[in-house]
């Protein structure tokens, strides 16, 4: 027997069945929900980064933990032990190198030694400001609220290395890192900030720093460390800031081929290309941290950190 179909019409789009409202309100509170729970993160994000940032400004400066000695016996003396180098430097935050070069300037160069070692336990007051979008830094003020030198440099030469731990982003204090490259003129290479090109400053701002670490090239003769801040000055002078450099660029680029740096990146280059490896964990970027802790550097003066570490 022959079987019957029914015959089957297409229903035309605009008239079939609506989605019931159950099923609207369904999917309008789902995307209300994930709405609410984007807002909450961020808010959690937010909330996170200040809060870690405002915890990080207490460790700006750090004081010493123990009393401040007399050191008009040590200054007095014709020459200095290997005990009185420990004493100076945990008193006055001076290495070797900064503690001859003031001495080298006679009863002037003895009263420096003990100005710098007054500052160095003196209580600092500070303020931290935005210096990017997304990253702030801490300065000395004084009592009108007006930046401030707060102790003095010991004597530099050209090619040391200045570094601060007082720039952070939230929590993380990144720092900052700065090459001399004319210590007649007090002047130093950086890459700043994100949107400006290196550029030279001078060594104002960072007598207003609270906490600073000078080091220097062990065992290089002044003349080499000379010519790797001329060398910088010819290479890596009003390049763009390119905080990914290492990342999403090669870490080391040849002289007179570099396209982005930043501060520490910078401070690297300038001694790769002589051959010294600064970055003291080897990594794909480096850090104002990683140079403070390459083995290659001595110091020439700390301030505002611990002595025993000063960027653990």
């Amino acid at each position: 027997m022959e079987r019957k179909y029914a015959k089957l019409i297409p229903i035309p789009y605009g008239i079939r069945k609506a989605a019931s409202p159950s099923r609207e309100r369904s999917v309008h509170s789902s995307r209300r929900r994930i709405a609410y729970l984007s807002l909450a993160l961020l808010a959690c994000i937010v909330c996170i980064f200040f809060i870690s940032g405002s915890i990080a400004e207490r460790s700006a400066h750090i004081p010493p933990d123990y009393s401040m000695s007399d050191l008009t016996g040590i200054l007095s003396g014709s020459t200095l032990t290997g005990n009185d180098y420990k004493t100076l430097y945990y008193q006055a935050g001076l290495g070797k190198p900064a503690v001859d070069a003031l001495l080298a300037k006679g009863a002037a160069g003895r009263q420096e030694i003990l100005e710098i070692q007054q500052a160095f336990f003196d209580p600092v007051q500070y303020e931290c400001t935005w210096n990017s979008p997304i990253s702030k830094e801490e300065h000395a003020i004084g009592p009108d609220g007006y930046w401030r030198p707060d102790t003095k440099l010991a004597p530099l030469e050209d090619g040391d290395i200045l570094i601060t731990k007082n720039s952070h982003i939230g929590g993380w204090r990144n720092g900052h890192a700065a090459l001399v490259v004319d210590a007649e003129t007090e002047t130093t290479l950086e890459s700043v900030v994100i949107g400006r090109n290196s550029k030279t400053q001078d060594y104002d701002k960072w007598r207003t720093f609270p906490s600073f670490l000078v080091l220097r090239l062990k065992d290089t003769p002044r003349e080499e460390r000379a010519a790797i801040a001329r060398s910088a000055m010819d290479n890596l002078n009003d390049i763009p800031y390119f905080f990914p450099a290492g990342i999403l660029s090669p870490k080391y680029q040849p002289p007179g081929s570099v396209t982005g740096t930043h501060c520490s990146h910078l401070v690297w280059l300038a001694y790769f290309h002589f051959g010294y490896d600064l970055d003291s964990d080897s990594g794909m970027i480096v850090t104002p941290k990683d140079i403070a802790n390459s083995p290659l550097l001595e110091i020439v003066q700390i301030y505002g950190v611990d002595p025993d570490s000063p960027w653990p």
